[in-house]
């Protein structure tokens, strides 16, 4: 057989890349969100409990990203509720939206093992979201519905609120869930990738010379050879790993020698281990059996070897691929 390295993009997993692209996308749109939306309007409104107040019109387009929302807060004391209904009327002056709050603030004071301090809570926010299918006119009312104390006394002041209306608006929570999902399913798809195909030779010795055979191979599928090796603290900074792969005939197709580093791990001035590993990608154009060799030298301070052959595997990134053709 012929040999010759390539770098090809052949065996790419587009499905990963897609998982990925997804959280890139969804994350931007986290980013841009607050610049997609527009401020229609932005007042204080002070409402009675006799009659609901209407605020001018808003000019609504229709949106492919966001919706329009509508916020309410009520300007109240502390140790006061209120509940009110925010409305949304069409030209005609018909309610296609509505929505009732009841806000409340509250203060207090608290003592424990001698010491106090004081605290103060509150939810007045009312909101109202709705998407547009086509351009037009609405117009946001305000109900004071009901208006009193915590102690439970009722009061007749009118009520003011601060009054927002913006148009594509994204609810971002949904975003922070969408990233959430995304980024553990593109961690998932790189994962499987980087572990795809099926596993041919697995072999595993406590020694530093595994040999295996399996059927592997094909003009359009992609093997993938990993070498793990454990030693002790003996071993030098580099090992020379010597593989040698055979036909089913047992005639040598491929033999080369690479020079691997290995790492060391040393806790507290003790040796724990020393590991160094190797990965080569082929692509043999017939299909067959094929036998796979490795010899490591020196191979004195070897404790185990592991020897993977993955046959019809997939990368993430162009790689260079050994090409074993038939002369």
């Amino acid at each position: 057989m012929s040999t010759e390295t390539k770098r090809t993009s052949r065996f790419i997993d587009w499905w990963a890349w897609g998982a990925f692209n997804g959280f890139i996308l969804i994350f931007l749109t986290l980013i841009i969100s607050p610049f997609w939306q527009r401020t229609l309007l932005n007042k204080i409104v002070t409402v009675q409990d006799d009659e609901p107040v209407k605020l001018e019109p808003v000019e609504l387009k229709s949106n492919a990203l966001g919706a329009l929302r509508v916020d309410a807060e009520a300007q109240i004391n502390a140790n006061e509720w209120v509940a009110f209904e925010i409305q949304l009327l069409d030209q005609a002056g018909k309610v296609i939206a509505s929505g009732i709050k009841q806000g409340w603030s509250e203060t207090g004071t608290w003592y424990e093992d001698g010491e106090s301090g004081s605290w103060s809570e509150q939810d007045t926010l009312g909101g109202l979201d709705v998407r547009a299918k086509q351009d037009e006119k609405l117009t946001v009312a305000l109900a004071l519905l009901d208006y009193g104390t915590t102690a439970g006394k009722e009061l007749n002041n009118p009520v003011s609120f601060r009054v927002k209306v913006r148009n594509g608006v994204i609810d971002i929570g949904y975003l922070w869930l969408g990233i959430v999902i995304c980024f553990i399913f593109a961690l998932v798809a790189m994962y499987a990738t980087c572990k795809s195909g099926k596993r041919a030779i697995f072999e595993t010795i406590n020694d530093s010379d595994p040999t295996g055979r399996g059927t592997l191979g094909g003009q359009d599928r992609l093997v993938r050879l990993r070498v793990e090796v454990e030693a002790d603290e003996t071993v030098p900074q580099r090992l020379e790993i010597r593989l040698v792969i055979n036909d089913a005939y047992g005639e040598q197709v491929y033999c080369e020698s690479t020079d691997i580093g290995v790492s060391r791990k040393i806790e507290d001035g003790e040796f724990i281990n020393a590991v160094g590993k190797l990965e080569k990608l082929f692509v043999i154009s017939e299909r067959g059996s094929y036998g796979f060799h490795v010899e490591i030298h020196p191979d004195e301070p070897i404790d185990r070897t592991k020897l993977i052959v993955r046959d019809g595997a997939r990368t993430l990134l162009p790689v260079d691929v050994v090409h074993l053709a038939a002369t």
